[in-house]
Formats: C-alpha cells, sequence, structure tokens
C-alpha cells in the first residue's frame, strides 16, 4: 500500500471521528450513544471490504513451514437466507527447518488491523462491557469430551475461585493456569491436544509485544455447529512473546487496538518458578511450569507434527452481560 493511499485511510478515520464528535456535541451527549448499548460490535465479516481490515501471519514469517489464510465464506440457511463469516485456515508444523534461527514453531494468527488517524492510532472504548464475545464454528470438531458442557462449566467455575484467577491483582500463574487451561503440579492441562486456539487482545500500552490472551474454549459436544463464546475481560492474562508475565498488570479497556485469534501447537509458558501464597482450597501451593507438548522440535528433524486447522468466525463483540452475548446469536 502507498504511501498516499495509507494517508488518505488515516484521513477519512480522522474526519470520520470528528464528525462523529462534533455530532455528539450538538446532541449534547456525554458519552458516546455506543457506551449505552448492550452490545458494541468491533468487527463482523460481511462484505470484501471486511477482509481488508485483516492482518494475518505465521511462523512462516521468519522462517517456519506453519500456512495460514483468511477468506470469505458464505452458506444457505435452511430458511433460505444466507449467512456470510470468516474462514481462519491452514497447517500448523512444529518442524524448525535446518539452518532456521526458530528455536520453537507451530502458530499462526489473525488480528484486526491497526486504524492510524492524523493524530493517533483509533481504539475501541470498552469500559462499559464487561464481556468479550464471539461467534465462531470449528469445522472439523476435535474429539468429543468425556466431560458435559454444563459439568466443565461448573468445574471452571469452581477453579477460578480456588485460583482467586477473578483477582486482576492476583499472582501470575494461577491466574493463567485458569485463563489459559495450562498443566500444573501434575494436574493435567484442560483440553491439552492441538491445535489450541487462543482469544488476542492488544492494547495502547508501551510494551508493543504485550498481548492479552485467553484460552478459546469450544463445547466439542456440539461438534461443527455454531457457538457464541462469552469470555470476561477481566479474566485476560497478560503475556509476553509467549510466556505470562509474571506482572499480571490491569487491561487498559478504553483504549483496545486489536482483537485476534491464535492457533497454536504449545500453549504459552508459566514463568519459572513462581509461587502461590497459601489457601485454603485443595490447590498445591507450588505451582511451576510444566511443558505439555514433550520434547522441544529438532532443527531438521523429520519426524515433527503437522496438523490442519480450520475455524469460522462471524464476529466479535464486547457486550454488557453473557445474556446479551445470547441475543447475538438469536440475531445472525
Amino acid at each position: 500500500m502507498s504511501f498516499a493511499s495509507r494517508f488518505g485511510q488515516a484521513l477519512q478515520r480522522s474526519l470520520d471521528r470528528l464528525r462523529s464528535e462534533t455530532a455528539r456535541i450538538m446532541r449534547m451527549e456525554v458519552e458516546s450513544a455506543q457506551h449505552h448499548t448492550n452490545a458494541q460490535r468491533l468487527y463482523q465479516f460481511t462484505t470484501p471490504q471486511d477482509l481488508t481490515q485483516i492482518a494475518t501471519g505465521s511462523d512462516s514469517d521468519i522462517g517456519g513451514l506453519s500456512r495460514c489464510h483468511f477468506s470469505l465464506e458464505k452458506e444457505t440457511k435452511p430458511d433460505g437466507s444466507t449467512h456470510t463469516f470468516g474462514r481462519f485456515y491452514g497447517s500448523l508444523s512444529s518442524q524448525v527447518p535446518r539452518g532456521s534461527s526458530l528455536e520453537k514453531s507451530g502458530y499462526a494468527a489473525f488480528r484486526n488491523k491497526s486504524r492510524p488517524t492524523l493524530f493517533s492510532t483509533e481504539a475501541w472504548d470498552t469500559s462499559y462491557h464487561p464481556y468479550l464475545a464471539l461467534r465462531v464454528r470449528r469445522r472439523v470438531p476435535g474429539p468429543a469430551s468425556s466431560t458435559s458442557a454444563t459439568e466443565a462449566a461448573s468445574s471452571d467455575v469452581s477453579l477460578r475461585a480456588a485460583l482467586h484467577a477473578g483477582d486482576q491483582a492476583g499472582p501470575a500463574v494461577p491466574r493463567a493456569v485458569q485463563a489459559l487451561g495450562l498443566s500444573y503440579a501434575g494436574i493435567p492441562a484442560r483440553a491439552p491436544e492441538p491445535p489450541l486456539f487462543f482469544v488476542n487482545i492488544q492494547t495502547d500500552g508501551p510494551v508493543t509485544t504485550d498481548l492479552y490472551q485467553h484460552r478459546l474454549f469450544l463445547d466439542e459436544q456440539q461438534g461443527n455447529a455454531w457457538q457464541t463464546i462469552t469470555i470476561p475481560l477481566d479474566s485476560f492474562v497478560l503475556t509476553n512473546t509467549g510466556v505470562v508475565s509474571e506482572s499480571q498488570v490491569s487491561m487498559l479497556r478504553e483504549k483496545v487496538l486489536t482483537v485476534g485469534i491464535s492457533v497454536l501447537m504449545d500453549p504459552p509458558l508459566l514463568p519459572r518458578d513462581q509461587e502461590v501464597p497459601e489457601t485454603p482450597s485443595p490447590i498445591p501451593n507450588a505451582l511451576r511450569r510444566v511443558d505439555t507438548a514433550g520434547p522441544a522440535a529438532v532443527r531438521g528433524s523429520k519426524r515433527d507434527r503437522t496438523l490442519s486447522f480450520e475455524l469460522d468466525i462471524a464476529g466479535v463483540w464486547v457486550v454488557a452481560s453473557p445474556s446479551d452475548a445470547q441475543a447475538l446469536k438469536e440475531g445472525m
């Protein structure tokens, strides 16, 4: 894209923002009208223009063998209407090519592109909506779990309470174990079989490599049906270059720059030798990093894994409550 094109897009965003703010002032609104709705759309896939706002990447950008693509798809519903959505697909390879500087491979991702204006970068203010909602479908479902969706939800709530995952200032490891589905102290990870999907949020912070992450836990009992996944924004865990940050900082929800999904062979790593304070729960006190994927890939190896992945996504919203997320389902 040429400089003139980028400048034109930045100018248009600046004018749109100025026009919106001027209209709000003329109506004497204290806050933007979107703050008072039950759901705020971040992005949705309905036209080819929507695809131009998406960026993709994988370890192939730095010498790996994973590949990913993002396309616009359309299907006909039973009532004869059509439904348009995005399709994120490709393959993951844990092989590290001979002569490559990579230490580890096996990831791919997409996110919305940053939206620069003439004076700053446009961001979403999600402070009025505490939940992220995603409408997704996995065309090739993973192995069916022996645990029902209700039992899994109950277990998830119990684990969150035991590990103080709702405490925004709490220890990094307990929060990460719950949010990312990691293994610890001999207790197996939740849904450990790759490919593993994660939701990633980047805010307007001083460290550009910081990401807030949460596992995208799909209900395998629903097979290849569409699902509305709702995640509390306060449950996201701060990571940096694939490692959970020891110092967890609250998400700057007033300035969310990008939201996307990554697919990985291996989950993020826990910080080494982190301990949790004593609690009355049966959770072990010392939670240490446990690598779940076996030995690291050997450079030039012919026996590394290659996995295909495919995920459909209709859109991403922030909502006021989980019930508001279900209303999105009814409206699609």
